[in-house]
């Protein structure tokens, strides 16, 4: 009886592992995170004249919110739409004709590691990014973008990130990414 037991038994528990194993296997991946920047949402046309993305007072946008909030994690989700070439609603600054996903894609990434100065950029390694142009800021774009490419510019970023990653922390007073030592970046576990 026993033997008549295993021959049954060890056949019914080898399928039910193999039939767990090609379940996990068939099942959908899990899908990328994406933000939903072709509809990106300020509120009475706030983010335009000046300023940054992720300053509320001069952009009221819950989608720069939820990106302020997910942290460094938003970091390489925005990098993989530098590519995204679906038009926003309307062009997301005064006196732009067109703004694309992967358009404000760059401008929050941009915006994030810009300083509360306006002025310092705290990424390096995307000096190639920064042409000089002595046009209005749409038409420069587009010039860079028929130059180099929206691969160029992912990239670009991709590789910054990489290269810098352990060492970004946000600040919230200055209400941006900054880099430091790694020792202090991995004195902050909620910054990794």
């Amino acid at each position: 009886m026993t033997i008549v037991r295993a021959v049954i038994l060890v056949p019914a528990f080898l399928i039910g592992m193999f039939a767990q194993t090609i379940a996990e296997a068939q099942s959908p991946l899990k899908k990328p995170k994406v933000y939903p920047l072709w509809e990106f949402d300020e509120q009475g046309h706030t983010c335009r004249a000046k300023g940054r993305l992720q300053d509320r007072d001069y952009c009221a946008s819950h989608l720069m919110d939820r990106i302020v909030a997910d942290g460094k994690d938003a970091i390489p989700v925005l990098i993989s739409q530098l590519r995204d070439t679906r038009p926003t609603t309307e062009p997301i600054y005064d006196y732009w004709s067109l703004t694309t996903a992967g358009d404000v894609a760059y401008f929050a990434l941009d915006d994030l590691f810009t300083d509360s100065d306006w002025k310092t950029f705290n990424m390096p390694g995307l000096e190639s990014l920064k042409e000089p142009c002595n046009s209005y800021a749409e038409d420069c774009w587009l010039r860079f973008l028929k130059k180099h490419g929206r691969k160029f510019v992912q990239d670009q970023w991709l590789a910054a990130w990489k290269k810098n990653k352990d060492r970004i922390y946000w600040d919230d007073k200055a209400r941006c990414f900054r880099l430091s030592s790694r020792a202090k970046a991995k004195m902050l576990p909620h910054n990794q």
